[in-house]
């Protein structure tokens, strides 16, 4: 046993003693009235069942008996299926989902609005989570870029533009309802949000082929790309911690939660290519600022050093839109 799981153990003990001795206080001072203490003997056994739940969730990464994901059953009785589920929630890192919860309140607004517009399961939004662990300008090996991971293919087929030194598949608004739309029409080409998810990862005609030859589309029974096979069971674990985030040991208050500040949209049209430093004067705003307002601005990458790509940082003259903090 690890010395967490004894201190676990050693508040679960205290705060059922303390539990009894008010309850025998209770006893002494309402013999005559049998009722009040039956009540609160009731409410400790309840209180006592929720702390075991949470001690199994927290020590054992115990999941739920039952689980939905997108409202299509896990089959966790299939021991594989139950083995890799485990997997992710054992070797979850407790500080990542701190920097997930936190960053939650920031993006899962604008993708719940969606979600419930176009009539799509709630589960969706965890898909950014596992995608970009919710950082806007996040840059993968393969080139996949931005909250959702849009390669560049599959962002020009769903209508995200880029060009020099801004790409909007970290416009998260954008990019947002181009996921959501690639996701629905993986839905409609394999009427399972399991495979929707797969195909989001592997693509769809890797999925395809996959099912072709092995003859089943059940998600579960398909051997996929490693990648691929995992990638359904992190969100579904990110879905379980993240809805529940008392249940696995977090306690966050609202204060604790990342917002973005009120907004404001300005159109500003180039007449000639122009900084992104001087853009940010013009705005009244620091460089800081309108980075962190507007993640689609993507500053030069390469070996040259900072002050050349700084100094290279411009946009092309055309008409742009910039997110500034709202004026009082």
């Amino acid at each position: 046993m690890t010395q967490r799981e004894k201190s676990l153990i050693r508040i679960l003990l205290v705060i059922f003693i303390i539990a009894m001795l008010i309850l025998m206080s209770s006893v002494l001072t309402l013999a005559d009235d049998i009722d009040p203490v039956q009540i609160q003997i009731n409410e400790l056994r309840q209180d006592l069942d929720q702390l075991k739940n949470r001690v199994g969730a927290l020590v054992n990464n115990r999941l739920p008996t039952k689980i939905e994901f997108c409202g299509e059953r896990v089959p966790q009785e299939r021991g594989y299926v139950r083995e890799r589920l485990e997997k992710e929630m054992i070797f979850l890192s407790r500080k990542q989902f701190l920097l997930y919860l936190k960053r939650s309140e920031k993006y899962f607004p604008y993708i719940e609005k969606r979600l419930k517009e176009w009539k799509l399961p709630d589960c969706l939004k965890y898909i950014a989570v596992i995608e970009s662990a919710l950082i806007p300008n996040a840059l993968s090996s393969a080139s996949a870029y931005g909250p959702w991971q849009f390669i560049p293919g599959t962002a020009k087929r769903y209508g995200l533009q880029s060009g020099l030194n801004f790409d909007e598949r970290a416009n998260f608004e954008k990019a947002t309802d181009a996921a959501l739309n690639y996701l629905k029409d993986n839905y409609h080409e394999f009427s399972s949000w399991a495979l929707a998810m797969a195909s989001y990862n592997a693509g769809e005609a890797t999925v395809e082929s996959v099912i072709k030859h092995q003859k089943t589309s059940d998600y579960y029974d398909l051997w996929l790309p490693a990648e691929t096979m995992q990638y359904n069971y992190r969100a579904i674990v990110a879905y379980l911690v993240m809805s529940k985030p008392e249940l696995y040991g977090f306690s966050l208050e609202e204060r604790d939660l990342y917002r973005w500040p009120d907004t404001e949209e300005i159109t500003l049209t180039l007449s000639k290519p122009e900084s992104v430093i001087d853009i940010a004067i013009r705005l009244k705003i620091s460089v800081n600022e309108l980075l962190w307002l507007n993640p689609h601005l993507k500053m030069p990458t390469g070996k040259s050093p900072f002050r050349e790509r700084i100094k290279n940082f411009v946009l092309s003259k055309g008409t742009y839109i910039f997110k500034i903090p709202k004026t009082p």
